[in-house]
């Protein structure tokens, strides 16, 4: 049969690298040496019978592909339901051979295939891949299933059309599932071939025959974490007017200031502004302005907002002084040279002056504190709202595939000054297939059930100690998510860019009853052997407690963090952690290891946390901009113990209070944006992603 492959590519130019049956870039069944461009990906599903492919596919890093995928098998059938697989595959990319026509160093990966789970589909491979012009061509080898050397080649016949073949010794015969072959018999011969559709919006098809006798559908996505998940429009800051002032002389500080106002409020959704100009022997012509943001996941993206404005208006400067608060307790300094307002304007940054370099970031010790300061009036102190959430919940149970419940969430906001807010969110389940009663069902979910309940309702609280702006406290306490009421506590003391830091962080924890809007169970919760029940305990409360450390590597954006202490269930161990962060949006990885192992593995569990704003789906739709981010964290094992590892419920933890305001990321990505602003064209496209190698990388 032919295996159709559609994949959906939203991006603006055409990229060489396409996805294969499993979602990893590639041949059709097998790798080859290349992935996407940093921060991109796709997600997507392919019919390939009896294989059917749920995937999504990330450069991780700029020579680091994810692949995470599910995969199912029709002839194989247990509990009434085809069999599923978790599966993980990896590729790194040891060189990256960035010459357009270069026939003779080729790009180098290596990488596994199924490296978490069952591993029913275990290998490891490498490959190598010379490209020159419209012409790639690949040779690999693979053990296990891979079953040796491979190879193919790809042909890019037109902007829009793709040809691409491989040799496929694959052994089906390891295909096992359930003690169970997944195909009844041999492929009849071992070469796939077929032709991937491209269209100008980014939409990509594309169909193959393989094994000698099938035909297969997919359809995929493709992702852009750096900017717009889907789609190609720029973020509008808002269009700089023609009523700048040429000098200091032609415009009265209060008409400046007025101006500055008037932008603010039509432009910029910041709150609890400070201005204040400036004229002295030492700076010259400065302007000095604190601001909150309340309006957009991104800081960066309220910083930009705010420089794009003054360059509208301000006359020639010397200087521009930004501080950004949260909670109305200064964070970060920003001081830009004047020359910056005048590039921002004529949209032209002059790299060879380093004029966007100059800036310096640092920790903000104070607030303008200036009775002579300029003081825009408050805004969007509080916030009340209706969303839909959408809870999916995937190969979680031996009776279904897949079970979902659909919410109204009423959410509320409060925005208050010297570090205090409050956040209070009433769930009402309005479409809800969740099994949660049985060991057929997600018995380790009680709350997935169909009650109105009080999802969220807490006050959070976060300070500098001292005059100390290195060194925070963090306080949370209430109803901290679905599952715990309780209390957390922090402290930090950070480095003096921001790429460093120590901490503890202490929690008491107690268990909420799912079948009531806002009630305490009367002890613990305990899961035995498939089911959940309360039993009454002297102590209800839990105490769990760690010592924390972070590293920020700056070129990559990436978080590394480590954690040791007792755990909720009082289990003793450790947790390692590491995000990637494009500007508001993150995708990480954990590991825990307690004393108590899941069954069967070294390790207690394994995950991935996301943070996905929601103006980059809808703003790229819409136009819109939120300061709401989506978090979730989803655990990768479909076994594991339901009573170790746990840390309890978290509102407002000191990593999404302050990832983006440390100098050090905050200035990264004011530079990523500045630059998207002053070279997007027209055509929507926004130039090469980085791609490279990780000697590359280290070398260069």
């Amino acid at each position: 049969m032919l295996v159709l492959i559609l994949t959906v590519n939203f991006s603006g130019s055409t990229s060489a690298s396409t996805g294969g049956n499993t979602g990893l870039t590639g041949l059709w069944e097998y790798p080859n040496a290349e992935m996407p461009e940093d921060g991109t990906g796709r997600f997507g599903f392919t019919y390939d019978s009896p294989y059917n492919f749920y995937f999504i596919d990330l450069a991780w890093l700029p020579w680091l592909e994810i692949n995470a995928r599910l995969s199912t098998f029709e002839t194989v059938i247990t509990h009434d339901r085809r069999y599923m697989d978790k599966a993980i595959d990896l590729k790194f990319m040891l060189w990256h051979s960035k010459s357009p026509n270069n026939w003779i160093i080729p790009s180098i990966a290596v990488g596994v295939v199924d490296m978490m789970g069952t591993e029913l589909m275990k290998a490891y491979y490498g490959a190598a891949t010379w490209r020159s012009g419209k012409f790639a061509a690949t040779i690999g080898y693979g053990s296990d299933r891979l079953n040796g050397f491979y190879g193919g080649f790809e042909w890019d016949i037109a902007d829009w059309l793709t040809f691409k073949a491989e040799y496929s010794p694959l052994d089906y015969t390891r295909d096992r599932a359930g003690g169970k072959r997944v195909l009844d018999k041999l492929p009849s011969q071992k070469y796939n071939a077929g032709l991937v559709f491209k269209t100008p919006w980014g939409m990509q098809g594309s169909v193959s025959y393989q094994r000698g006798d099938e035909w297969a559908f997919t359809i995929s996505q493709r992702i852009n974490l750096s900017g717009p998940f889907i789609g190609n429009a720029p973020r509008r800051y808002g269009t700089p007017g023609n009523s700048r002032a040429v000098s200091w002389d032609d415009i009265e500080s209060q008409d400046l200031i007025l101006r500055i106002k008037s932008g603010l409020n039509k432009y910029v959704r910041v709150r609890d502004v400070e201005i204040k100009l400036e004229d002295s022997e030492e700076n010259g012509h400065r302007l000095l302005m604190s601001y909150e943001n309340y309006g957009y996941a991104s800081h960066a993206e309220a910083m930009t907002r705010v420089l794009v404005l003054l360059s509208a208006v301000m006359p020639e400067t010397d200087g521009v002084v930004l501080i950004a608060k949260d909670a109305g307790i200064p964070i970060v300094k920003a001081e830009f040279p004047g020359l910056l307002l005048f590039d921002i304007r004529a949209r032209s940054l002059r790299d060879e002056e380093n004029i966007i370099h100059s800036a310096v970031f640092s920790w903000a010790d104070s607030d303008i504190k200036d009775p002579d300061a300029e003081v825009l009036a408050s805004k969007a102190r509080h916030e009340v709202k209706a969303m839909l959430v959408y809870e999916p919940r995937i190969d979680q149970t031996l009776d279904d595939d897949y079970m979902d419940r659909l919410n109204i969430d009423a959410i509320y906001k409060g925005r208050y000054s010297n570090g205090w807010q409050a956040i209070a969110d009433i769930r009402f389940p309005i479409y809800n297939n969740v099994d949660t009663r049985d060991s057929d069902g997600i018995w380790w979910e009680k709350d997935l059930n169909s009650k109105i309940r009080l999802q969220q309702a807490a006050l959070t609280y976060a300070n500098r100690i001292g005059n100390n702006p290195r060194a925070w406290i963090f306080g949370e306490g209430g109803y901290l998510n679905e599952e715990w009421f309780g209390a957390n506590l922090w402290a930090r003391y950070y480095g003096s860019s921001g790429l460093w830091w120590i901490g503890a962080r202490l929690a008491a924890l107690h268990d909420r009853d799912p079948y009531t809007f806002a009630g305490l169970t009367r002890g613990k919760w305990f899961y035995r052997n498939g089911s959940a029940s309360d039993e009454e305990d002297k102590d209800a409360w839990r105490y769990a407690e760690w010592l924390q450390a972070g590293l920020h590597i700056a070129d990559l954006n990436l978080d590394l963090q480590a954690d040791y202490g007792k755990f909720a269930d009082e289990d003793k161990g450790w947790k390692l952690s590491a995000t990637r962060h494009w500007d508001d949006t993150a995708v990480g990885f954990w590991y825990i290891n307690t004393d108590i192992h899941a069954p069967g593995k070294d390790f207690t569990t394994a995950g991935v946390h996301m943070e996905l704003p929601a103006d980059k789906w809808f703003g790229s739709w819409f136009g819109n901009s939120s300061s709401h981010i989506w978090e979730q964290d989803t655990i990768l094992l479909s076994s594991w113990h339901v009573q170790t590892g746990r840390e309890g419920g978290m509102v407002r933890t000191p990593e999404r209070f302050m990832s983006q305001l440390r100098p050090v990321p905050l200035k990264k990505n004011v530079e990523k944006l500045l630059r998207d602003y002053c070279t997007f064209d027209d055509t929507g496209n926004e130039g090469d992603k980085n791609v490279t190698g990780i000697l590359g990388y280290i070398f260069h």
